[in-house]
């Protein structure tokens, strides 16, 4: 499923007969326009562009439950729903929203935005509706109708702080690099830009080649926790561009090349979502093009 902006992209989305979401009267003239050339051009007995060959899509109409983003008014929607039914372009039409408040249980607008929803399409009960994502899935069962579109529970990874483990989900990534030094550090000495840490302690510290420009956020507050040979020890200092350190502790046996985990199955990303002050969506999608991937 995607989204046309442009003349162009629709023709690439009618070419490759992706699906596509109308959310707004741009879109739905512009469809229009080009199916209007469509039919002229089918009555001269062709309809190519470059060898390219246009089909009937399958349409999403969004309607603005209450997120206030993207879609048409739900006093819109037969409106659009009849003029989309008219276009020789469109095959099929579906309905599609988005929840704004999904993980706030108790604040009674998932259910107004439920109720709109409903009401904007019973007069379409043949047609196939969308509400859910991760969240929705997880905590809106009446809300799951004929389609859900799971996105980071997919990785095993809950849409919020609290983890989903507990529901049957299990982490299927893991970020992890390795130790590049295993340095002695006397009590009273800084370490790092800034010198913001000083150790309370003589100890070792631990320098990891993990650092902002990988994604690992700058901001990730001393304490944080890395997972070194199954325990869990601490940044310290600021994190930079391409290294982290970690307090390894005095009677540390680390040695370099040993891995450490930033999150996976035993630190849940959550955790460190809450450590910083993020949430999980952010810490995967800010994963840069130097970070290794390896799927398995």
């Amino acid at each position: 499923m995607k989204v046309f902006f442009d003349r162009e992209e629709l023709l690439k989305t009618l070419s490759r007969r992706f699906d596509s979401v109308i959310h707004c009267y741009e879109q739905l003239e512009l469809l229009e326009q080009v199916a209007t050339e469509w039919e002229k051009e089918q009555q001269k007995g062709f309809w190519k562009r470059k060898t390219k060959i246009y089909f009937p899509i399958n349409v999403w109409l969004k309607i603005d439950t209450g997120m206030h983003r993207l879609g048409v008014h739900p006093e819109q929607v037969d409106e659009f729903y009849q003029r989309l039914k008219k276009c020789p372009l469109v095959e099929s039409i579906s309905f599609v929203s988005h929840f704004s408040r999904a993980d706030e249980l108790d604040c009674g607008y998932t259910e107004k935005q439920i109720s709109t929803f409903e009401q904007a399409t019973q007069s379409y009960p043949e047609h196939a509706r969308s509400i859910s994502a991760s969240s929705g899935i997880l905590y809106w069962k009446q809300a799951h109708y004929e389609w859900v579109r799971p996105g980071i529970i997919m990785h095993g990874i809950s849409p919020h702080y609290e983890p989903i483990t507990h529901l049957g989900f299990q982490p299927v990534m893991t970020l992890s690099s390795s130790l590049i030094a295993v340095r002695t550090h006397k009590a009273g000495e800084p370490v790092g830009y800034g010198g913001t840490w000083v150790s309370p302690k003589d100890t070792k510290l631990g320098v990891i080649a993990m650092g902002y420009g990988d994604g690992y956020p700058r901001n990730a507050p001393e304490g944080t926790p890395v997972l070194i040979n199954g325990r869990k020890v601490p940044i310290v200092g600021r994190v930079s561009m391409d290294m982290l350190t970690v307090d390894l502790g005095a009677d540390s046996q680390d040695k370099v090349g040993d891995e450490a985990i930033f999150w996976g199955k035993d630190l849940l990303i959550e955790e460190i979502a809450e450590h910083i002050g993020v949430i999980s969506y952010e810490l995967i999608t800010k994963l840069t093009p130097r970070v290794i991937f390896e799927y398995q």
